[in-house]
């Protein structure tokens, strides 16, 4: 049985806010027991706050990974001038680099088929620039997944996600590259499991 953190405990929060938050949690729980105890038992209140600078640790390593905001923008706004095409081999070359194979896709709802061993993942990046992302080409990728066996679903959008289209996303596994994470691509920083 794995282990999975509650979504809406505290430290799972913590982790996706800004790292200075635990920070500061960790220096009011030191602070509290210094004026509370006068500083003879400073031991306990800095046991208190190590749960929370190291999640400060850990959130500040994940986000100095990130692209800033002024790169992402700047991606954003390269992207928009690229053809799909572009932008699928963009995502591909790092799948490629992470030992997946790279072929095209034959049919209209995905443009790539990324395999490595038994792993199969289809990557659409078709209607990326489209302003509205909705339900029918996610399921038109899903169907087309289905006939490939495809283990896994990559969807290229940079305008907005109804919905319906979210859920319908999570309920299939499909994952969203949006501006961020389209970012980390053309960066070279994103890990491929």
């Amino acid at each position: 049985m794995a282990l999975k953190m509650s979504q809406g405990s505290l430290f799972a929060v913590l982790l996706r806010s800004p790292w200075w938050y635990s920070a500061l949690i960790a220096a009011l729980v030191i602070s509290v027991s210094v004026l509370l105890v006068g500083g003879k038992f400073l031991i306990f209140g800095l046991a208190a706050a190590f749960p929370f600078i190291a999640i400060a640790g850990y959130a500040a390593f994940k986000q100095l990974q990130r692209p800033g905001n002024k790169r992402v923008l700047e991606v954003s706004q390269i992207a928009r001038k690229m053809p799909s095409r572009e932008i699928a081999a963009k995502i591909a070359s790092a799948y490629e680099a992470s030992r997946y194979d790279s072929e095209p896709f034959k049919g209209n709802a995905a443009d790539l088929v990324l395999t490595r061993g038994s792993r199969i993942v289809l990557l659409c990046s078709k209607r990326f620039k489209a302003a509205n992302t909705g339900v029918e080409p996610l399921k038109q990728l899903v169907a087309a997944g289905e006939a490939a066996e495809a283990t896994g679903y990559l969807y290229v959008t940079l305008g907005e996600i109804s919905d319906a289209a979210r859920d319908y996303a999570r309920a299939n596994d499909i994952e969203f590259i949006r501006h961020e994470s389209l970012a980390g691509y053309f960066d070279g920083k994103v890990k491929i499991a």
